[in-house]
């Protein structure tokens, strides 16, 4: 496998982020279409999407929103930085570059590579001393710190679409990274995750005259499908507003709400249906997102070990040693260095030292489960926190 198949193999929930901007391009918002015209669509099938079918529009809609929504934050914020996590293949940039706000877009390493040619293409010269891409994973602290390691001043975190694809083991990872950020930085979290998926569902019972359930079912489903994952744990597709609420703030935030209806009243796609669009708009009044702060009281974890990884071959038994983290940052890197040792050497088994493997996510188990299909594999030496995630995911190993 090449670099880039290596990327889409450990991490395909950028197949998510790639839809999006397909939805979005029905909307023929002009910096939409600069990014769309430009990016690859291997995962968007032209012409594809039916605007006139109920179901799509309330898609298109819902998506429509997120976007004009984190166009009204970055506009608002009093923040001079805005890290927008995961930036998708969305223009965000163009926006906050025209506002003279820093702009830090990080998303997997798939979609860095993608995105951030086609958006200095897009943006003057002016502009790009505004923006900056980065490889990041939001469970991995020393990839967020490094993607903003020239920082001056407060920033406003704005993830949307994120929260929904981890388990509470990897939210509580999340959470606890920006809040270390935001400790450092100062600053603010908004994210629409809170109540998206409601009102994802109020969307398409409005357009279709459906059942809110049925949408909800389908985001439910649909996440854990391109997450690759059993998401029967992931407490923003699962849990309720409540329960998502009270892990926050146990996670050390003050929580603030703001309401969308204060953020968007227009909704551009729906111009030529004044009726429906004020109905949505009137249901969006019960809907809310937050506005997050670090609590100085509550306690961080402070301490992470680099990755590293040690390979050796001996009697046709190829030796692994991996320290760290094996997550969508990572796991590529072992998988590179695998390809180079097949490559020159031939073994016929796999032994994986995990001692002081200190966490493994999704994508590490994908890339994993690449080598184990080439010959024998055999992992030992695993803490119990990683040993419970292979125990819960053995399908995947």
């Amino acid at each position: 496998m090449n670099h880039n198949e290596l990327l889409k193999k450990v991490n395909p929930v950028y197949f998510s982020a790639k839809g999006c901007l397909g939805l979005l391009a029905e909307t023929k918002e002009p910096d939409i279409m600069r990014f769309y015209n430009e990016v690859d669509k291997e995962t968007i099938t032209p012409g594809s999407i039916d605007i006139n079918n109920p179901i799509t529009k309330s898609w298109v809609v819902s998506i429509e929103v997120r976007y004009n929504t984190w166009n009204v934050i970055a506009q608002k914020t009093d923040c001079p930085n805005i890290v927008d996590l995961p930036c998708g293949y969305l223009p965000h940039c163009l926006k906050a570059a025209k506002l003279n706000k820093k702009y830090y877009g990080l998303d997997l390493p798939i979609v860095i590579e993608e995105i951030s040619p086609i958006a200095f293409k897009n943006l003057s010269d002016a502009e790009k001393n505004f923006v900056q891409y980065h490889a990041a994973d939001a469970t991995n602290y020393i990839s967020l710190r490094n993607a903003l390691k020239d920082v001056q001043g407060k920033i406003c975190i704005i993830t949307d679409g994120l929260l929904g694809y981890f388990n509470r083991y990897d939210l509580k990872a999340v959470c606890q990274n920006i809040h270390r950020l935001l400790r450092e930085f100062g600053g603010c979290w908004y994210t629409s995750d809170y109540e998206f998926s409601d009102l994802m569902a109020a969307t398409y019972a409005l357009v279709t005259g459906g059942k809110k359930s049925d949408m909800l079912e389908a985001n439910t489903s649909g996440s854990g499908k391109i997450a690759d994952a059993d998401n029967s744990d992931f407490i923003f597709n699962t849990g309720t507003l409540e329960e998502r609420k009270n892990f926050i703030e146990e996670c050390g935030f003050n929580v603030k709400t703001f309401r969308y209806s204060d953020m968007i009243n227009f909704i551009p796609s729906l111009k030529e249906n004044p009726e429906l669009m004020q109905k949505i708009l009137s249901a969006y009044q019960d809907f809310e997102g937050w506005i997050l702060t670090a609590d100085e009281t509550a306690e961080t974890q402070e301490t992470e070990i680099p990755f590293a990884q040690n390979f050796s071959v001996k009697d046709n038994v190829l030796s692994i040693s991996i320290s760290g983290r094996l997550d969508s940052i990572t796991a590529p890197e072992l998988l590179q260095k695998y390809e180079e040792q097949r490559a020159k050497n031939i073994f016929d088994e796999i032994h994986v030292d995990a001692a002081n493997l200190k966490y493994i996510s999704y994508a590490g188990l994908r890339a994993l489960k690449i080598m184990q299909e080439s010959c024998n594999f055999k992992i030992s030496n695993m803490n119990d926190e990683v040993k419970k995630i292979f125990e819960e995911n053995q399908e995947k190993i």
